[in-house]
């Protein structure tokens, strides 16, 4: 199904600094269970300007597991269209259409509760992260760690909450400011010196693309295995009026008349029409995989090309190393050969923990049986020896 649009009211403005405000949104009570959320998720915005319609991406500030009111962090953009307008002119009582929750960038319920937490956020990518940290804190007992980079202090988003929650659990957040006006730009030295625990740590990612890619290669080099890394990247879409046109020929490409899509578990076999996305064909067939702008720039949709290949028409949502690992968007692709194509929605680009942590609870599940097992054995065996 395509993505459906709600009007949301505004109920509240909130100053963060000269070049960000927050948005408070009130959902109407009839879709209070369509709007509910998880820490680090984001919702998209359709906004008319002039005679067409612009989407943009706006992550959440707000902590769902404190009953917060849904918040939005916008941080105004040089030539931005959408951010300077609504610092400048969203007022309370005003609405917006936003889609319902969608993203990836979410705490794993699965991991255990004293496992080490690292958060990194550049300039307003401590939208979903100071969302993620709420979260920890009120549901789990992990260490945290919080680097927070900016130009200088007044760029600080949320500073006077994180110095609250720093020092209301000073016993489980590591808070560290790093301002490039009083010592330059943040180098991996300075994120080497934070690290510790790298073979368990988890490790959360937002922020300006070249911190991200500081930030990515100095876990790297640290051996933290990329799979226990996750990346938040968010890129405005070209609105209409701005964007470039597809330089190949979707119609001179080769297609199967059919592909597989792993989804929730379960490989489902998709008929191909040509000239759709692999998102509208799972869509005519029935299947709602997780998608949000459609428009290439959320990263909502990713999935992994297991076999065959795909052309994508725009990836700025994807790094060129994730793209190298096979990585595509739904909403974005269409089969590039003839050649069997299989894709797993399943699996993220940021990360696939899930894989790595699910191979240990499948040890874990493999001795435990063998514990059991021999139990009722030697249980078995004193019964015989009783009797």
């Amino acid at each position: 199904m395509s993505v459906e649009f709600h009007e949301l009211r505004v109920s509240a403005v909130i100053r963060e600094t000269t070049e960000c405000s927050s948005f408070e949104l009130r959902v109407p009570d009839e879709l209070a269970e369509a709007y509910r959320y998880k820490a680090g998720q984001h919702l998209t915005f359709k906004l008319p300007w002039d005679d067409f319609e612009v989407t943009r991406c706006y992550s959440l500030s707000s902590c769902p597991d404190l009953g917060e009111p849904m918040k939005i962090g916008v941080k105004r953009v040089e030539g931005g269209r959408i951010s300077n307008w609504l610092n400048d002119s969203l007022n309370v009582g005003d609405s917006l259409f936003a889609s319902i929750p969608q993203g990836r960038f979410v705490l794993d319920p699965e991991t255990r509760s004293g496992t080490p937490l690292f958060l990194f956020a550049g300039g307003s990518g401590i939208t979903p992260i100071i969302s993620l940290l709420k979260s920890a804190l009120q549901t789990t007992k992990r260490p945290i760690t919080l680097l927070y980079a900016n130009q200088n202090r007044d760029s600080v988003i949320y500073g006077d909450e994180l110095d609250r929650l720093a020092d209301a659990h000073s016993d489980r957040v590591d808070l560290h400011y790093h301002f490039d006006s009083d010592g330059g730009y943040l180098d991996q030295a300075a994120i080497d010196g934070r690290l510790h625990h790298t073979d368990i740590a988890e490790f959360y990612i937002c922020g300006p693309e070249p911190f991200m890619e500081l930030v990515e290669h100095t876990l790297n080099e640290s051996g933290v295995h990329e799979e226990l890394i996750y990346i938040e990247r968010f890129v405005s879409p070209a609105d209409p009026d701005r964007a470039a046109h597809d330089e190949v020929d979707i119609a001179s490409l080769e297609s199967p008349e059919v592909f597989s899509l792993w989804l929730n578990g379960r490989s489902r076999t998709v008929p191909y029409t040509q000239g759709q996305t692999l998102l509208q064909c799972a869509q005519a067939a029935g299947l709602n995989p997780a998608h949000s702008c459609e428009s290439g720039f959320c990263g909502s949709c990713m999935s992994a090309v297991k076999t065959g290949e795909v052309h994508m028409r725009t990836h700025e949502a994807l790094s060129e190393r994730e793209v190298a690992r096979g990585v595509a968007l739904l909403c974005q692709s269409v089969p590039a050969s003839a050649e069997p194509l299989e894709l797993d929605a399943d699996s993220t680009s940021f990360r696939t923990a899930s894989a790595v942590k699910s191979s240990y609870s499948k040890a874990w599940s493999r001795l435990a049986a063998v514990a059991v097992f021999a139990c009722m054995v030697a249980g078995t065996l004193v019964l015989r020896l009783v009797h």
